[in-house]
């Protein structure tokens, strides 16, 4: 493992998801309600892993097919870093509202609220297989960065929901 290459995936996933989004909230909200937290922040986390790996192969894959490609995505990728940076400090200045969607608190309405949070928004898969997997290009161990990248994520939510509990 090159420590070095863990150390940056840890970084890049920390500033990549601590951005508040739908799935933070809803970490932070059942943290508050003390209902659910293990299984919510797991589900993220195990998610997240999910499309990172998946993101990083995908980009593997595609940068073996031709150098030019590899440059190409690497383009792609600063631009989209660069338009998320713009996009999210506009969006910093406008009120978040946060809507209850189920009232009720059975495992099942928490499961599928968390498990659509994750799949049906479309800055997950920006972030995680598009964003990361074109960032572990630059990496000599894209393995020691994909283990960073997926500590942050549970790191973080575990963090989240737990001192939201606590609170």
């Amino acid at each position: 493992m090159i420590i070095s290459d863990f150390i940056q995936g840890l970084v890049i996933g920390l500033t990549l998801i601590i951005a508040i989004g739908p799935q933070n909230l809803f970490v932070i909200k059942q943290g508050l309600k003390k209902s659910y937290v293990f299984t919510v922040c797991l589900i993220f986390s195990v998610s997240d892993t999910i499309l990172i790996i998946i993101g990083i192969i995908l980009s593997s894959y595609l940068a073996e097919l031709s150098e030019n490609f590899v440059q190409v995505l690497k383009l792609i990728g600063a631009g989209w870093l660069l338009l998320y940076g713009v996009l999210k400090i506009k969006n910093s200045f406008k009120e978040k509202e946060f809507e209850q969607i189920f009232k009720s608190e059975r495992l099942n309405n928490v499961l599928m609220v968390a498990i659509a949070f994750t799949f049906l928004n479309p800055h997950v898969y920006l972030d995680t297989i598009i964003l990361i997997g074109t960032i572990s290009l630059n990496f000599n161990s894209k393995f020691s960065f994909a283990i960073g990248v997926i500590i942050s994520s549970f790191l973080f939510f575990f963090t989240l929901g737990y001192f939201s509990k606590y609170l």
